[in-house]
């Protein structure tokens, strides 16, 4: 639930691109975007918004309003935007950079690219093990092709093991 919050707040800033929305989406497949799309477009025919109250488990209460405007927005992204199907690769390189307050994580292959990638909750709760060493990374990519013809690969980090130099 909070995955789809994140994307209704997202949708509603102003000053937030439409690929930080797309990045939030690619993760959650195709089928999904199928379905927000399908609800999206039913929001938006009907010309409402959501709002939207979510108590977690540990009793934080998380509010969120999803405008017309916004629910617009994702139902364009939705509609307009082609996901590939992920395919699974290994990454092995340095973890130079992570953020467990964020999931997210680089990577610098033997090549020198930088390889930037998210983590699910499980995984950032490591990340302390790898940082600053040699890894071996398996890494679900999903190629994303904006509706302006722009193309962005989305990573998210699967397993991550340490490697020997």
């Amino acid at each position: 639930m909070d995955k789809v919050l994140d994307i209704v707040d997202i949708s509603e800033g102003a000053s937030f691109s439409d690929e930080l929305l797309t990045e939030h989406l690619a993760p959650l497949g195709q089928r999904a975007l199928k379905h927000i799309g399908l609800l999206t477009a039913g929001l938006t025919d009907a010309g409402v918004g959501v709002r939207a109250t979510w108590y977690t488990q540990g009793g934080h209460v998380r509010n969120s309003d999803w405008s017309p405007s916004g629910v617009q927005r994702v139902r364009y992204l939705c509609e307009h935007s082609e996901f590939t199907e992920a395919e699974t690769v290994a990454v092995i390189g340095w973890l130079g950079a992570a953020s467990s307050f964020r999931g997210k994580v680089e990577i610098r292959t033997d090549s020198g690219e930088t390889i930037r990638a998210s983590t699910d909750e499980e995984l950032t709760g490591q990340l302390d093990r790898f940082f600053n060493k040699r890894v071996e990374a398996e890494v679900e990519v999903t190629t994303v092709q904006f509706s302006s013809g722009r193309e962005r690969k989305i990573y998210s980090i699967l397993g991550l093991q340490n490697v020997s130099q």
